[in-house]
């Protein structure tokens, strides 16, 4: 095997290697242990070529330990390597199943959105600042509490 082969091999035994791990990364996502079901799926729609995404995920997560102890769960849609059937499985398995087919493959987002009907009740984009984050996802579980007690 010349140098050039034994070179794109290595590299695509890498891109194997990140493939695999991205996707064990995405679908476990930020899970914090809750009693019961989250109420708010905060889903990040992302890729490592989004630039929106560069800001907005570092913002994001220092304000995610805020809420290690509320009824709010953050979960990663990675795109990076395109729309993938796992990412499709991921989607469904959080309840996002109504929300995800208008939204695959855009990138550089948060959305906000009540487990039980589905709604967005906010997104998260690169113009929130922490504060702004926090409120947002303080409120959203406040909405979706709201109409839990209401049904």
């Amino acid at each position: 095997m010349n140098a050039k082969n034994l070179l794109f091999a290595g590299i695509l035994g890498l891109g194997v290697a990140i493939f695999t791990a991205n996707g064990r990364m995405a679908a476990t996502g930020a899970d914090y242990a809750l009693e019961g079901e989250p109420e708010i799926i905060a889903a990040t729609f992302e890729s490592a070529w989004c630039s929106a995404c560069k800001i907005l995920k570092p913002r994001l997560a220092q304000v995610i330990p805020d809420f290690a102890d509320k009824p709010v769960k953050f979960v990663s849609l990675d795109f990076t390597f395109g729309q993938r059937g796992d990412i499709a499985r991921q989607a469904e398995e959080e309840g996002l199943t109504g929300i995800y087919p208008r939204f695959k493959g855009a990138t550089g987002f948060t959305l906000l959105v009540d487990r039980d009907t589905g709604e967005i009740i906010d997104s998260l984009t690169v113009s929130h600042s922490k504060e702004a984050m926090r409120a947002a996802i303080a409120q959203a579980i406040a909405i979706a509490g709201q109409s839990d007690a209401a049904h």
